[in-house]
């Protein structure tokens, strides 16, 4: 079916006119800012057409699925929101909130106060999903980012939800090292068509996998985290884009190829390249996996499983000798010169958060919101991150951080500003979140 046509009766657009008898009163004054909103979309400030696509391809993906994948409906409210004006193209309505009819969906203004990110988020009285304008041109990623963010909405509910980890350790050499030849193994494994050949790839993965972990103890217990949290919903994402578009595997290898490539740091987005290869691979070797994963947990353990992987005796010599025919050689030349780049930048955020005066913020982690870009973020030791830009709003205010970064503890208990004192000041000011 194509992406332009209407959701079938009875879908999540139909029922989003209200419960029977609701009754919406339209005040002048806001029939006035509804009214400037439809200026706004009538001059093309806002991209409804591609918003309304992305809502149809949902509703397409969650028919088509019938909870096939996860044993429960995917279909749910869904926010598509510009951050400019908070504008608002949903296919559903929220009991008490003005809105304007547009085709099959719906114009709706999010609060004020809600943090704009691709995410979930409680309105009215339901969870929704956010996707943030603009979306991608391409088909098969627009799909893969709503539907990755619509299994955040159902990630609790299915008991899926984990603790959201952040990796340092592959912000370092050895660690990128290796992750980035796990990559190519897994790419390898897709691209592959013959079953052996796709065992011997993907057990190469898993080889490198070993030798990562073994160089940083307790790694283990953060990657497998963060591959529930993100890395099934990237790969839910793929798999049903897949399924729509008609890609097969060799679109997944390309993305992780892509992946492995160009993400400036995985300490926080490895999961997103690791995800859908192994849960794809998964489904060709073990297709209950994904009941076995509510209780195992581990994406890698449930592959090693499937493929009767047993890690070899001498576990540094095997992944080396593997490693050769993944370009061993040039991965390791590009972390070198990495290294070397990263040097100043390393001094410079050690003399800032370290040695310099700087501003303490302290909070709990549930009175903290914050946006951020995953990809771009730096290990400043094992426990704490530089995040070179982002926004964070906590009961001490609300921080937005353009340039230079801030130094935030990897349980978000603190946020480190460096400050720019007058010379001879080096002590530090302390601010406790709460009244």
């Amino acid at each position: 079916m194509g992406a332009g046509e209407r959701p079938a009766a009875g879908s999540a657009i139909e029922r989003g006119r209200g419960a029977p008898g609701a009754r919406r009163v339209v005040t002048k004054p806001v029939i006035l800012a509804l009214g400037l909103l439809a200026g706004a979309l009538n001059a093309q400030q806002i991209d409804t057409a591609r918003a309304l696509t992305a809502l149809r391809e949902a509703q397409l993906v969650c028919t088509a699925d019938s909870a096939k994948l996860w044993h429960e409906s995917l279909c749910g409210p869904i926010a598509v929101v510009d951050r400019q004006t908070h504008l608002v193209i949903a296919n559903d309505t929220v009991a008490g909130r003005h809105y304007l009819p547009l085709n099959d969906a719906f114009v709706l203004v999010l609060p004020s106060n809600q943090f704009i990110a691709n995410t979930s988020f409680h309105w009215g009285d339901r969870d929704w999903t956010l996707v943030a304008l603009p979306l991608p041109n391409d088909r098969y990623q627009r799909i893969s980012l709503v539907m990755h963010e619509v299994f955040h909405r159902e990630q609790g509910p299915l008991g899926l939800r984990a603790v959201d980890e952040l990796n340092n350790h592959l912000d370092f050499r050895d660690g990128r090292t290796w992750l980035r030849l796990e990559y190519r193994a897994l790419a390898a494994a897709l691209q592959a068509s013959d079953p052996q050949t796709v065992s011997g790839h993907a057990k190469n993965a898993l080889l490198f996998r070993a030798m990562r972990r073994s160089l940083y103890p307790g790694s283990d217990t953060l990657e497998t985290s963060l591959e529930i949290q993100e890395g099934l919903p990237e790969y839910t994402g793929q798999h049903l884009a897949m399924q729509l578009t008609g890609e097969g595997r060799s679109r997944v290898a390309r993305y992780v190829l892509d992946y492995e490539k160009n993400t400036p740091s995985f300490v926080r987005a490895f999961a997103y390249g690791t995800g859908p290869a192994l849960g794809v691979l998964l489904d060709g070797l073990n297709p209950t996996w994904r009941d076995d994963v509510r209780t195992t947990r581990d994406l890698s353990a449930l592959l090693a499983r499937a493929l009767k992987y047993q890690r070899p005796k001498s576990l540094q010599a095997a992944a080396r000798r593997s490693a050769a025919q993944y370009g061993w050689t040039d991965i390791d030349r590009e972390e070198a010169a990495r290294d070397s780049a990263r040097a100043p930048l390393l001094r410079d955020n050690r003399a800032r958060f370290a040695d310099g005066p700087t501003l303490l913020l302290r909070q709990s982690k549930d009175s903290l919101s914050w946006g951020y870009d995953p990809t771009t973020m730096l290990a400043f030791d094992l426990r704490t991150t530089v995040y070179p830009w982002g926004t964070f709003s906590a009961p001490w205010g609300k921080l937005e951080v353009e340039k230079n970064g801030v130094l935030v503890a990897n349980d978000f208990s603190t946020i480190r500003v460096a400050l720019r004192a007058p010379p001879q000041v080096s002590e530090r000011l302390e601010g406790t979140a709460g009244r």
